[in-house]
């Protein structure tokens, strides 16, 4: 362990692998010293962890007093039911407010005083998340900026009939009649042909005087001009034409058209032409992935030194613009230079091709002995703050197309990550206001610390958690000036729900969680908050994930309703799915979508929906073959997870569910199903034995499943193995996970996976 002094006397112990990745790669070039890195890391750590640790014990106390409550009141004969459930609601509020949990609710008296922030914060669009620790995923993940709208369709489930094997030419046709329209819908009108599919070729056209004075207002520029089989077509509203490209015989090779704010490039065939046999440009890219959360925490298993150097190398290559992956077929990935092209107004213009990357680091639960300060392990979070905060300040310069150091190539031709010098830190799983306040704290001590102007970091709230939607108004003025986006997290926000009323009753069903009150409640109140505290001027309001990322058809059919209640941004699983998201994005205006909501009489949700507890019907699982069915669904979730993580290292896979459909799973994920398990046996519904047996069966599906898999090791297929399944460290983390449901203050799912990951690297080296 390397070790640093600090003034107090205290030693600052730091794993070497650390110690040396921030002495050899991160500050040279820098005016600073790994020594006095680490040094100021230490002071922060000495400031600001007891009350890192007070905050924990508040969350602590807190949950024990509302266990206390629902215990008491069952003692004495209570028993939730759907005709008590507003007065059971009022009454916890009323008891939150008591133990001086919550304030009484006031109505949003504040505007958020967040500055102009790079540019993709006004526009409308998918959000990606990718694991930092994953080389190829980080790079595709930020070159998800463009993606070819063509091959999104193509591969997607859309018209599932027409095989992309068997019926290529077939595909192709219908691939073209889709996106034709959706642009003749919602894009652009010509005059002069009824739709794009009539025109045969494009050309940009020099403007005439007359036409550049009554259209454009000044003596120059061009106009799209689109050529059918009887004459010459115009764009209805010229405006859209966003810019071009000519190639080197002079002929138009690529347009830009614009709508809503997002791009879309339509790339030509020689003479500036369609394929001639079915209408088809040469591709259709469409701007997509505008934002990138770069992940340290739900996405990614990152449980020592090891782990976190591989993830911050990573974090340090997309912010240098250096960072290379490969796929799983070998090929190279490395990320896009910027795109160049004439504006429509005659001028050069360049657009962006990654996404604004922000990064999530992990929340304040999170310890780690990787560093030490006074031979105690400290808040991962402040260690992560300062060292992401350090390389996205001081490698944030963008490059030039110069030569790689290491001979391997060129480096893109690109700008800056944040073109304003910002560095936009999500924050997870904060529980009230007074954390987010401390969170605010901590970014002035970091910029103080680190020489940065006031103001830098800038602040993601994840309103993932039950007390976070009941303090949002408040935790918003906390941060009323770094706020740049409050996101909906359904799937934490359930399991948040779940462990807080645990004694309450049994819980509804996983499946139909969603449309139970507090969820419906939940997603319309943080829009509605985050609208009048005016969040959406200077940032996004955001929506969550899709998590069957396989099922794109029908994702186009449910997620368009995220921009429709006024959601800026939501959550995709990949490149492809975030292509065909962005189309929702230039059928709906969201801006319009905004304005007429604050345009009408606020919702004012109070929080008696919001603490409405999700009710199991007793019906719903009256047949035994029903609810063993059910546990099994569930356990198999857990164990399909959680193998990759505990055994792999994999921290978020699209794994098959039990019906054999692939889902993007995290932690959040099995946070709800050992939530669920936990609630299920608390209140007799099953019994240690039923959720033993559930993993035994769900173990032996998941090797029926993870046939042929990379790495994939048998949790059953010997006597010997099942015999001792439940001492497999992937399964004992399954049964951890439903044990801490129940006896830790929040549910969380990393003490029994990290524990167990550290457990099998021990045992591997």
């Amino acid at each position: 362990m390397a070790q640093v002094e600090l003034p107090s006397g205290n030693r600052v112990e730091i794993d070497n692998l650390l110690f040396e990745f921030v002495r050899d790669e991160v500050v040279p070039g820098t005016s600073w010293s790994a020594e006095a890195v680490f040094r100021h890391l230490g002071e922060l750590v000495e400031e600001f962890d007891p009350p890192n640790r007070a905050l924990l014990e508040r969350r602590a106390s807190v949950q024990r007093q509302i266990d206390a409550w629902y215990q008491g009141k069952r003692e004495v004969g209570w028993r939730p039911t759907p005709e008590s459930r507003e007065q059971d609601a009022a009454d916890l509020e009323q008891f939150l407010i008591g133990i001086g949990y919550l304030q009484p609710a006031g109505p949003v008296d504040f505007e958020m005083t967040t500055p102009p922030l790079d540019s993709e914060m006004d526009q409308n669009g998918p959000e990606l998340v990718t694991p930092v620790s994953n080389a190829s995923m980080a790079v595709g993940g930020a070159n998800a900026r463009w993606g070819s709208l063509y091959d999104a369709y193509f591969l997607s489930d859309v018209h599932p009939e027409i095989d992309r094997q068997a019926q290529r030419p077939a595909r192709l046709r219908m691939v073209v009649e889709e996106t034709n329209a959706f642009l003749d819908r919602h894009v652009a009108q010509w005059d002069n042909a009824d739709g794009i599919g009539e025109i045969r070729s494009f050309s940009a056209r020099p403007l005439t005087p007359s036409l550049s004075q009554g259209e454009r207002g000044r003596g120059e520029g061009y106009e799209l001009v689109g050529h059918t089989a009887s004459g010459e077509a115009r764009l209805r509203q010229p405006g859209k034409f966003f810019g071009f490209n000519l190639n080197e015989q002079g002929e138009l090779d690529e347009f830009y058209l614009e709508n809503n704010g997002l791009r879309i490039l339509f790339q030509l065939y020689d003479g500036g032409k369609v394929n001639e046999e079915n209408g088809q440009f040469r591709d259709l890219i469409i701007e997509s992935a505008i934002t990138n959360i770069v992940d340290f925490e739900d996405a990614v298993a990152v449980v020592d030194a090891e782990d976190l150097v591989e993830s911050l190398r990573n974090y340090l290559g997309l912010i240098r613009g250096d960072l290379v992956g490969y796929g799983s077929r070998g090929n190279r990935k490395a990320l896009n230079s910027d795109r160049n092209c004439t504006g429509a107004d005659g001028q050069p213009r360049t657009l962006k091709s990654t996404s604004l990357m922000s990064v999530r680091n992990v929340s304040l639960h999170m310890y780690t002995g990787i560093v030490k300060v006074g031979g105690q392990e400290i808040p991962e979070r402040m260690l992560g703050l300062l060292l992401t905060t350090l390389i996205a300040t001081s490698h944030d310069r963008g490059s030039n197309g110069e030569a790689r150091a290491d001979g391997s190539g060129d480096l893109p031709s690109r700008g800056p990550n944040s073109s304003r010098g910002m560095v936009y830190q999500v924050t997870p799983k904060l529980q009230t206001a007074e954390e987010v306040a401390e969170q605010v704290r901590l970014f002035e001590a970091i910029e103080s610390r680190l020489g940065l102007n006031p103001g830098v970091i800038l602040i993601g709230i994840m309103n993932e958690e039950l007390g976070m939607t009941l303090q949002l108004p408040d935790a918003l003025r906390a941060a009323q000036g770094r706020t740049f986006f409050t996101n909906t997290g359904f799937l934490d926000r359930t399991g948040s729900q779940i462990r807080a009323q645990m004694h309450a009753g049994p819980v509804d069903l996983r499946d139909d969680l969603t449309q139970e009150t507090f969820n419906v409640s939940y997603e319309r109140h943080n829009v509605d908050v985050s609208l009048r505290a005016g969040v959406n001027r200077h940032g996004k309001i955001g929506k969550g994930m899709q998590v069957r990322n396989r099922a794109m058809a029908e994702m186009l059919e449910r997620k368009i309703d995220h921009p429709r209640t006024g959601g800026n941004t939501a959550w995709v699983p990949a490149p492809y799915p975030s292509d065909l998201h962005a189309t929702h994005y230039h059928i709906i205006d969201v801006a319009e979508v905004q304005r007429v909501m604050l345009d009408s009489p606020a919702l004012n949700i109070d929080r008696a929906p919001l603490l409405s507890f999700p009710l199991l019907k007793e019906e719903k699982v009256a047949d035994p073959e029903v609810k063993a069915g059910l546990t099994l669904r569930y356990a198999h979730s857990m164990v399909a997870y959680v193998e990759p993580w505990v055994r792999r290292g994999i921290g978020c896979s699209g794994v098959p569910n039990f019906d054999q459909i692939e889902e993007m799973k995290d932690r959040a994920t099995e946070r709800i199903d050992g939530a669920i398990l936990a609630n299920w046996r608390l209140h007799g519904v099953i019994d240690q034995s039923d959720v033993e047996e559930a993993i035994t069966r769900a173990a032996e599906v998941v090797d029926r499943q993870s046939t042929g898999a990379a790495g994939y090791e048998p949790l059953t297929d010997t006597p010997e193995k099942r015999a001792a399944l439940l001492r497999n460290p992937a399964i004992v983390a399954v049964l951890e996970i439903i044990d801490d449901a129940l006896s830790s203050p929040s549910a969380y799912v990393e003490p029994a996976l990290f524990r167990n990951r550290q457990a099998v690297k021990a045992a591997e080296k």
